[in-house]
């Protein structure tokens, strides 16, 4: 029976060290290219010096959503006896809201770096891309934060670490919100503030499949 659960845990925590690890990757991979210089006439050349590093992070955020959705559905089990009505509303805010905004963000960087055809990427178009993915991006930030709050409160009494989880949770809230005004903020502090999603995901995850699966 222990090592049962020891595979099942083991085998359910495996999500969220890939989503974590991935969503770390990218937003330290966006971290490493400069943002966009002011000067429309230099924004051709901006993405041709840092084409790479976007290609990378275009690549691994679309792997970055996909384990996102498995790491969730586990986070709040809709089959899953006295699921809290609380987590399910949060899991709805991920699934509908941050994955679509996500892959939209995905598209776009993917737009910057990889030919369509032979449409040509003018001044006007990667200003409108680089705006669509900041907008993206500030909505992101906002309904992971509230996502985020919203676990953490319903964890609060499954857990015996049930408040630390909600302490971790509002702090996280707090950064993504900070997170969500990244043009008002440095790099460096923006970074911080993103990388408390990944951090978030693997130790909630981590500590609410442990408890769950030792009470199969």
């Amino acid at each position: 029976m222990s090592n049962q659960t020891n595979n099942l845990l083991n085998r359910n925590r495996i999500p969220f060290f890939i989503c974590s690890l991935l969503f770390f990757s990218y937003y330290l991979t966006m971290y490493l290219v400069p943002p966009p210089p002011n000067e429309t006439n230099l924004l051709q050349k901006w993405i041709l010096d840092w084409k790479l590093y976007l290609q990378i992070a275009d690549e691994i955020l679309i792997f970055a959503v996909l384990a996102l959705i498995p790491s969730i559905y586990q986070l709040a089990n809709p089959w899953r006896k006295e699921e809290s009505t609380t987590a399910l509303f949060a899991s709805g805010l991920v699934f509908f809201l941050v994955v679509p905004m996500f892959v939209l963000v995905d598209l776009l960087i993917g737009r910057l770096v990889y030919p369509v055809n032979s449409y040509p990427l003018s001044e006007d178009t990667i200003v409108f891309l680089l705006s669509m993915q900041v907008g993206t991006m500030h909505m992101i930030s906002l309904v992971l934060a509230l996502a985020i709050l919203l676990y953490s409160i319903s964890y609060r009494n499954k857990n015996k670490n049930g408040s630390l989880i909600l302490v971790f949770g509002v702090l996280t809230f707090g950064f993504q919100m900070i997170a969500s005004y990244s043009w008002l903020i440095s790099p460096e502090v923006l970074l911080f503030c993103q990388l408390s999603f990944p951090i978030w995901i693997l130790f909630v995850g981590i500590s609410f499949v442990k408890v769950d699966s030792i009470n199969l």
